[in-house]
């Protein structure tokens, strides 16, 4: 969703030890138990078998645990409060700088919510205005490259001393939504390429070590035209990957589910050229390309006065049971393994802590192990 950032109040290895010396050993006490007449067979292939469980054992605790970093949108985010409720800590941050004042501005890690955040952040940039004429043909010849370098220097500046690997910069997110001021439309696709390539060359020179995400919206307008998998932007002339994470923004809502056997048919969607639809066919087509997968606004609409919308208990244990199954070693991530997902705790509809019109679906988000 763009605006967000108008509330400026919220924002063993095992060891060869030779098998068939082992075997032998094994027989040696079962013929000698058969003449004494003693248990020491019985024994050895229980001690055997407790040697095989040890075994197991040692290589389970030595696996890297499954995990991602779970986190959200909003001041409660930012100061801590609503990891402490959720029992599990915000691993990452969401927020947005993505109208034309904010984009250079930047008040969100300058002078607000996130300015002393200290840890993964989900910076959504925008990109061009297009209610103030701006065209991805013009920024695909460089025209808006002074206001980008900008704002880049400005998130270098705010950042300060953080780790700039900490930093997830979403350029034109929900590109495939017609109320995007950035919207991309048939016959733009490749200028979009070449804007997106511009604007991760500017990303390399200027903070080097941050993520660039390129993030659609789940589900794309059809007024648009377009096929969201002709909008990745690939290598640029250096050969340098531009978009290093493949993320989505998905909400429950048109449809809204509230069954697990709902959400798993929503989640695999496909459109009829098989375009990816739901998070899960998402989430394939960024193994494919060989990036790793996000979320990074998601949510359940929870009034009803929409008419698609309500309480859904299900909705939030599916979504839990999806992260960890797709989850991993966030630190050396793998193509298609989830690295992070950020919950919208902002807006009536969507807010869950402090206020919420959704009170079972808040509850069952609260008892569910978040991040790992």
């Amino acid at each position: 969703m763009r605006g967000k950032n108008l509330i400026r109040g919220d924002s063993g290895q095992e060891r060869r030890t030779g098998r068939r010396t082992g075997r032998r050993t094994v027989h040696a006490a079962m013929v000698l138990a058969v003449a004494l007449g003693t248990g020491v067979a019985s024994g050895s292939t229980s001690e055997a078998r407790s040697t095989s469980k040890a075994r197991k054992a040692t290589r389970s605790r030595t696996a890297t645990p499954r995990t991602w970093l779970s986190g959200a949108a909003g001041p409660q985010a930012a100061n801590g409060s609503f990891g402490t409720w959720r029992r599990s800590p915000v691993r990452i941050g969401g927020t947005w700088t993505d109208t034309f004042e904010a984009q250079t501005d930047q008040w969100m890690i300058c002078d607000g919510p996130w300015a002393r955040w200290n840890g993964p952040l989900d910076l959504a940039m925008g990109a061009i205005f297009a209610d103030r004429g701006e065209t991805w043909a013009a920024a695909a010849r460089g025209a808006y490259t002074e206001r980008w370098t900008a704002a880049l220097r400005r998130v270098a500046a705010c950042w300060g001393h953080r780790d700039q690997a900490w930093l997830y910069l979403r350029f034109a997110h929900e590109m495939n939504l017609e109320s995007s001021s950035w919207a991309v439309r048939r016959g733009e696709e490749k200028d979009f390429v070449t804007a997106m390539r511009l604007f991760s060359s500017l990303r390399y020179a200027i903070v080097p070590r941050a993520h660039l995400v390129f993030s659609p919206n789940d589900g794309t307008d059809s007024s648009l035209g377009i096929d969201i998998r002709t909008l990745w932007p690939g290598r640029d002339r250096s050969g340098r990957r531009v978009a290093d994470v493949y993320a989505v923004d998905s909400y429950n809502w048109w449809p809204h589910v509230t069954t697990a056997a709902a959400f798993t048919k929503k989640i695999n969607s496909r459109y009829p050229n098989g375009a990816p639809h739901g998070i899960e066919r998402h989430r394939q087509l960024a193994a494919r390309l060989g990036v790793p997968f996000a979320v990074s606004e998601w949510g359940n609409n929870g009034t009803s006065a929409s008419g698609n919308g309500g309480e859904s208990a299900a909705y939030i244990r599916s979504f839990n049971a999806w992260a960890r199954s797709h989850a991993g070693n966030p630190g050396k991530p793998k193509p298609g393994q989830l690295i992070y997902e950020i919950h919208f705790n902002l807006w009536t509809q969507f807010a869950l802590w402090p206020g919420t019109v959704q009170p079972r679906t808040a509850r069952t988000y609260r008892a569910l192990t978040w991040g790992r």
